[in-house]
């Protein structure tokens, strides 16, 4: 085989592994540059779901606060009652049956487990459903004690302060859980879903 035979051998060798090296370095970029947009996304997302997460807390911790503020009022109501200071009949309960902070809360609490709903997961999504239901009851077991009081019915009353307190306890329960399933999707690797 002279030189140039040799040549041409070697160009028809070099030229397909060099278009082949070339593809291959083409595909290898494309890939790293995927792979780096989605994981700018999946951190994206993470600190959507933290700030959400946050503000959901905060949301159900106001509403823990006004609530607890009008077990103090309505405490505050049932002595006075029992002090026959004050006729629970003839006395106005509406801003105690419709604590208009509290109202103002739970539109809030049910606007930011929306923005949950949409951020995912489900496991999230879930335990903060589970957090609305149970403000709500602790809010209805209010609600359940005025009417005692209103009806002076002892029995009824005793039954509704336990109502309240089991109904506070259920909050309580829920919201750890909510954190729980909050802090596992956070502390997950990114693109894992728990």
């Amino acid at each position: 085989m002279d030189q140039g035979q040799a040549a041409v051998l070697a160009a028809c060798i070099g030229i397909p592994g060099i278009l082949f090296g070339g593809i291959l370095s083409y595909r290898a970029g494309r890939r790293q540059v995927r792979d780096q947009g989605e994981n700018e996304h999946l951190h994206w997302l993470r600190q959507q779901r933290q700030e959400h997460y946050v503000r959901f807390l905060q949301t159900i911790d106001l509403c823990l606060e006004t609530l607890q503020n009008l077990s103090t009022d309505i405490v505050n109501l049932s002595d006075r009652i029992d002090a026959r200071e004050i006729d629970a009949g003839a006395h106005e309960l509406d801003s105690l049956y419709h604590p208009r902070d509290f109202l103002q809360n739970q539109s809030d609490l049910a606007k930011n487990r929306d923005a949950l709903l949409m951020l995912g997961p489900d496991s999230v999504d879930t335990k903060a459903q589970l957090v609305v239901v149970a403000v709500t009851e602790f809010w209805l077991a209010h609600n359940g004690i005025l009417n005692a009081l209103i009806s002076n019915d002892s029995e009824s009353e005793a039954a509704s302060w336990t109502r309240l307190a089991d109904a506070e306890d259920a909050v309580m329960k829920v919201r750890k859980e909510f954190i729980e399933a909050s802090r596992t999707v956070l502390i997950s690797p990114l693109g894992a879903q728990p």
